[in-house]
């Protein structure tokens, strides 16, 4: 049997990927309309003409299969007569794209009636990169090809030696990010938290402090497990070095004792 094959044609999978391109496509238009701000989303906040271009693409592909409930239009209802849920923010990173920092994609979680999350997929537009997982296989799949016989999907690589973590949110957290370098931790903070997710096999470490929504975590979270996690109502750390979580954790809860 042929892993990869067999994975590379789920539906859900599948759809992501020719829905990946086409919003790949669409942002690299350079219309002026994707620059246009637009209401508030029901996320919380502004949203603009790429999000909204972006989820008009993602709900096309994915509505026959789900529901989907949409960081910028809330719920969705498909017409399938089917129960199960994705979970969408159709542009992680939006001021990175506002800014042309190439650090911007979407999150896409497939979830029971009860979201709790069966396939997941966080897209890298700026990469033209795919991780997605169903079941225990996670695999990474390059859209620059246009040929679906183009995909060459590969496992998920991790690196030994990373250098850096991701701290996202560490512009809002200056106490935190001063103990983590006086640790000798160094980090990054990126600004697309669900390719931030994404990257937790291959850095150091991943966190983030404060509040995070599902449309932005579900996919990411569901990618990362296997990892050391620590979820709570402040933070999301994940890593895959044991002595590194501790170490962290601990930082995190100096003085709330």
């Amino acid at each position: 049997m042929d892993t990869f094959r067999d994975f590379a044609l789920t539906p859900f999978v599948s759809r992501c990927i020719v829905a990946g391109r086409e919003v790949i496509a669409r942002l690299d238009s350079a219309d002026s309309a994707l620059y246009a701000k637009h209401s508030l989303g029901a996320g919380g906040d502004v949203s603009i003409g790429a999000d909204l271009e972006a989820q008009k693409i993602f709900v096309r592909h994915l509505l026959p299969i789900a529901h989907i409930d949409s960081e910028e239009s809330g719920f969705i209802p498909s017409s399938q007569g089917i129960s199960d849920i994705i979970l969408l923010d159709p542009l992680d990173g939006s001021d990175n794209f506002l800014s042309h920092i190439p650090y911007y994609g979407a999150s896409v979680a497939l979830c029971d009636a009860h979201r709790i999350c069966k396939e997941a997929v966080v897209i890298d537009f700026c990469a033209q990169r795919l991780i997605a997982r169903s079941g225990d296989t996670i695999l990474e799949y390059s859209l620059r090809d246009s040929s679906p016989r183009a995909i060459k999907p590969y496992v998920a690589t991790h690196s030994h030696t990373p250098k850096c973590g991701i701290f996202e949110k560490a512009y809002s957290n200056p106490h935190i990010a001063a103990r983590l370098f006086a640790n000798g931790l160094k980090f990054r903070s990126l600004g697309a938290s669900a390719l931030s997710f994404s990257l937790a096999h291959k850095v150091s470490f991943m966190l983030f402090v404060g509040s995070i929504r599902e449309y932005d975590s579900k996919a990411g979270l569901y990618l990362c497990e296997g990892l050391y996690i620590n979820q709570s109502r402040d933070f999301v750390l994940i890593s895959k070095d044991k002595q590194i979580f501790a170490t962290i954790m601990q930082l995190l809860t100096q003085g709330k004792d």
